[in-house]
């Protein structure tokens, strides 16, 4: 390894996941030792059911300790699922705390002073849930220079947490975060463009106001009240909530919203959402939420889903056509995910067509086919509705034999030869 160029060393080194090979690594030769402290980015990994893992906090001290240059540093504890199962909901022992104030103290001090620009931190649940860590206010001492921060499975203190200028990325993922309100995160973060908050815990009335942040992905672990997110200049929204009464947008800019909730109050955005144009609803109560959106036309681009878990028979509503229209009047592009679509069918079916409003700008609809048996009588009302040349996408679910598949798409084309067809398959992802 003597012989390579410097930089594919470095990019070698970089890319080793055990400490333990940086340090041999130091005891192989003179040259190769110079370059371990050298390197610019470092990802360590120590999985749970490792049996060298309470030489793993040592090991990265001892790593760390002298490297000039390092400029990204990621930690990770892997959790082994099988052992997971068979494991307490506390461990007592801290060989696998990563946010422990007193291990942090032994590297972060000289890591954020030789310009540490990005740190992920994703610590050990059953250890470090019942202790409250001061990771927070020690990187905020030590890290001036950090612009990327990501902390996962911990309990965070914001005690003596300072501004930290120049961090314009935070995610926190599986945190119980004693600031109830994000006062302090609105406080000391408020360059963030890029804020991930993924099953925060501890929130009572949160409220987001960061003047730069452009991208904000939230999954709201609790129940609380109300929801207010004021950031001038965002652009894209990711909201996962229960049951907020209010949710209040002081967001002209949103371009993008992404929106899952059991139920929602309401909405309230007194600039109005002027710049909306991709919009995704899903729900239970799919028709409540559609409502709140009323005569939005700059949208063109929607996508609907019933929440997953609730029997199509034990939903009291149906969002109807007359729903999508009145919000929506300009869409030009219109996804259907299963039950959605089951949804739509299912109006129909209750109310009958009509004098149904066309969806005159339309020009794609994509449509994920259910498992079940297949409604001829859906697309029909649904193509009724659809302007000349729209196209049509239709996934069939990849459980589907081939003479189903075959039929589906005979009986399509022939009942409808001039429309224009596209198909595929399709098939369920993971939790969004």
């Amino acid at each position: 390894m003597e012989e390579l160029p410097s930089p594919v060393v470095l990019h070698i080194l970089s890319r080793l996941p055990d400490p333990s090979d940086l340090a041999w690594c130091r005891l192989t030769s003179t040259s190769l030792r110079a370059l371990t402290y050298q390197v610019p980015s470092l990802s360590f990994l120590c999985e749970s059911a490792d049996g060298r893992r309470g030489s793993f906090k040592p090991r990265v001290a001892g790593a760390l300790s002298g490297i000039l240059s390092l400029r990204s540093l990621s930690l990770t504890v892997r959790v082994d699922r099988a052992a997971e199962e068979e494991e307490d909901d506390v461990d007592d022992a801290d060989d696998l705390h990563l946010t422990a104030t007193r291990f942090l103290a032994t590297w972060v001090p000289a890591a954020g002073g030789r310009g540490l620009g990005s740190l992920a931190i994703s610590d050990y649940w059953v250890q470090s849930c019942w202790r409250k860590s001061d990771a927070l206010s020690l990187i905020s001492l030590h890290c001036g220079n950090l612009q990327d921060l990501m902390v996962k499975n911990a309990w965070l203190s914001v005690d003596g947490l300072r501004p930290m200028l120049k961090l314009t990325t935070l995610t926190l993922e599986f945190i119980r975060l004693d600031d109830e309100n994000l006062d302090k995160v609105n406080e000391c973060f408020p360059s963030l463009e890029v804020l991930n908050l993924i099953g925060v815990g501890g929130l009572k009335e949160p409220k987001i106001h960061l003047p730069r942040l452009k991208v904000c992905q939230w999954t709201v672990s609790n129940f609380p009240l109300s929801l207010t997110i004021h950031a001038p200049n965002l652009i894209k929204l990711q909201l996962k909530c229960v049951e907020p009464k209010t949710l209040v947008l002081e967001t002209p800019l949103l371009s993008t919203l992404d929106l899952k909730t059991k139920k929602l109050g309401g909405i309230v955005n007194e600039g109005g959402l002027h710049n909306l144009k991709s919009v995704r609803l899903e729900s239970p109560y799919l028709r409540s939420l559609v409502e709140l959106f009323v005569s939005n036309e700059s949208v063109n681009s929607l996508e609907l889903e019933v929440t997953e878990g609730i029997e199509l028979e034990d939903i009291l509503e149906t969002v109807t056509n007359m729903d999508l229209v009145s919000a929506f009047p300009n869409m030009e592009n219109l996804k259907l995910e299963s039950r959605a679509w089951l949804n739509l069918g299912r109006s129909f079916i209750l109310r009958g067509i009509g004098r149904e409003p066309n969806w005159r700008n339309l020009k794609q609809l994509k449509v994920h086919l259910p498992p079940s048996e297949f409604e001829i009588t859906y697309v029909s009302s649904v193509l009724n509705l659809c302007a000349p040349f729209c196209k049509v996408i239709l996934l069939i679910h990849g459980d589907a034999s081939f003479a189903t598949r075959r039929n589906i798409i005979s009986r399509c084309t022939s009942s409808f030869p001039e429309v224009l067809w596209k198909w595929g398959v399709w098939k369920e992802a993971h939790e969004r």
